[in-house]
């Protein structure tokens, strides 16, 4: 089956996509060249026993094609890593390793050996031989040796083949590693040590297809430089049209015209590669000229690494130009932006102006007759003011005479507070047995009978005969009543009866001379006696209490009003403020 060259560069690049995220993100502008190359490299490392020998400058996609031609045909990839310590035991080890890869583990690997990794003679020595035979001579001795061949004597069963000797698993194993490694050399021309390869090493060029990679044309460097542009922004000047090439400048974009089919021809892009094109070979030729000449102590080499490098920096720098020329377009379209939006607001505060001069002479007219009022305001506040520091004098004279008349009355009532007080213990003390005694009396010595009737005339009881008060005593309420009662519920008659019927009037019912009688019943004339003093002082100080009273009502008037000027003035005082 034929497969037309689109096709293949469309395969390629799918291809090319998924080992960019699977093994190595290096970009690759597959090009008429690439796709020689790659097709070459493929049909080698098909081959058992298939080598190459890639020779190229530089940057030229020697190592990532043969990379991504391996990936492609399922081989493990293989390089050694060079350091400052490296030398002919690490080599020998590293070649030992990948030998047991191949030759035991069955693993198909690509050997990519670079010239820059030739660090001896032994080193393109071994690689010579190995390419000659599969073998190295002495890699294998001793101990590694017989581990060597206890490994491919169990790789052998594993493939169902039985072999005895030594000589049968080595030949072997050399045989597997012969088909299965491939090597890919990759040089550079221009290395002082080209020339010396084919004499040094006859295998490099006996057992490797040579692939001559030289450098990019014309046609190769324009088709990348413009998929490395492609993100260019060049701005309008490709939709604009016209031609680019003035004078000299048509036979540069002429070279480059193939890389550019199917775009519109002549453009601005084109202009840009074929100027980069030119410049590279420019420099290219010059350093050439310079290094052949007879006083030249060095030679300087340009590859396509370097024309890749000034795609890249120039790309860099022009990008860094035109984000600079943004900013600064966006600090100038802020800046006119912000002119045309004074300029409005200009015109709207022109327009504000006028309304808020009418509004502000309105406002004038309106504060001076605020001013007046104020004025008049404050006159009125310090009228009402000086008013109610008159009254706040005037509470406190009546405030200082209440609390004299109420100290004059309160001295008198706490004079007769404690006896009665103390006879109201006294009667909680009365026991139920005394009292049930003295009930239980027919004819009671006359102490006794006088005290209960002065005690039941007090607790309002109209009879006053024994029998009523025995029956006064029968009450399960009669010692309550007595320590709840309210000498405030004596009326005058009352108080006047028991003064001198039972008290002032008989000089021998005292206190001891009762309680001489009846221990119950000594209480209760201490009880009696104390409650018509109290009742008493009482009664002498109620004109005193009403004083009080109506002072306090005057007072209580006196501060509302002055409360009522304080607010009036505090009402005053924050329309003045406002």
């Amino acid at each position: 089956r034929q497969v037309s060259r689109d096709e293949l560069k469309k395969f390629l690049s799918a291809r090319l996509r998924v080992f960019y995220e699977e093994e190595l993100d290096v970009p690759l502008v597959v090009f008429d060249e690439v796709l020689e190359h790659i097709l070459r490299i493929d049909r080698v490392l098909r081959q058992p026993m298939g080598h190459c020998l890639l020779v190229g400058d530089s940057g030229a996609g020697k190592t990532v094609l043969s990379k991504f031609v391996s990936w492609m045909n399922g081989l493990s990839i293989f390089q050694i890593k060079a350091h400052s310590r490296y030398g002919i035991e690490e080599f020998n080890e590293d070649l030992r390793s990948v030998m047991r890869r191949v030759g035991v583990e069955g693993e198909k690997v690509c050997f990519i050996f670079d010239e820059s990794n030739v660090l001896g003679s032994g080193f393109i020595e071994a690689m010579n031989a190995l390419l000659a035979s599969g073998e190295v001579p002495g890699l294998f001795e001793g101990d590694e040796y017989n581990a060597l061949m206890s490994s491919c004597r169990e790789s052998a069963a594993r493939d169902g083949v039985i072999l005895d000797s030594e000589d049968e698993l080595w030949r072997r194993f050399t045989g597997i590693v012969q088909r299965n490694l491939h090597v890919v050399f990759t040089m550079n021309p221009s290395g002082g040590e080209w020339k010396n390869r084919s004499t040094t090493s006859p295998a490099l060029f006996n057992r490797c297809v040579v692939d001559w990679f030289g450098t990019w044309g014309s046609k190769a460097m324009g088709e990348v430089g413009r998929e490395f542009t492609s993100r260019l922004d060049i701005g309008d000047a490709e939709a604009v049209g016209g031609s680019w090439g003035i004078g000299e400048g048509d036979k540069l974009m002429e070279r480059i015209a193939d890389a550019f089919e199917g775009v519109t021809p002549n453009g601005l892009r084109q202009a840009v590669v074929a100027a980069l094109v030119e410049l590279h070979q420019i420099t290219k030729a010059t350093a050439d000229e310079l290094g052949d000449s007879a006083s030249s102590t060095a030679r300087t080499y340009l590859s396509p690494r370097d024309y890749l490098a000034l795609i890249h920096n120039f790309v860099s720098c022009v990008n860094s130009r035109r984000g600079s020329v943004e900013d600064e377009q966006l600090h100038v379209n802020a800046g006119l932006q912000k002119l045309h939006q004074t300029k409005d607001n200009v015109a709207e505060l022109k327009v504000a102006l006028s309304a808020k001069t009418a509004e502000l002479r309105e406002k004038e007219t309106l504060a001076n007759k605020k001013l007046q009022q104020m004025v008049g305001d404050q006159n009125v506040a310090e009228k009402r003011k000086e008013e109610a520091e008159q009254m706040n004098v005037e509470v406190e004279k009546q405030q200082a005479e209440i609390n004299v008349r109420k100290e004059e009355a309160q001295r008198d009532l706490d004079e007769a507070e404690p006896a009665l007080k103390s006879a109201m213990q006294s009667v909680r003390g009365i026991k139920k047995r005394d009292l049930d005694e003295v009930r239980n009396l027919a004819r009671p010595p006359n102490n006794v009978k006088l005290t209960l009737e002065c005690v039941a005339l007090m607790l309002g009881e109209k009879n006053i005969e024994w029998a009523d008060v025995r029956k006064l005593l029968s009450k399960g309420d009669f010692i309550p009543s007595i320590l709840n009662f309210d000498a405030d519920k004596l009326s005058a008659k009352q108080i006047k009866m028991v003064k001198e019927k039972y008290i002032d009037g008989n000089p021998d019912l005292t206190v001891e001379s009762v309680t001489r009688s009846s221990k119950a019943c000594g209480p209760l004339f201490k009880w009696a006696e104390s409650q018509i003093k109290y009742s008493s002082v009482y009664n002498r100080v109620q004109p005193l209490r009403e004083e009080v009273e109506k002072l306090e009502s005057e007072a209580a008037v006196v501060k509302d009003k002055k409360k009522s000027i304080e607010e009036e003035v505090s009402q005053l005082e924050e329309s003045i403020a406002q």
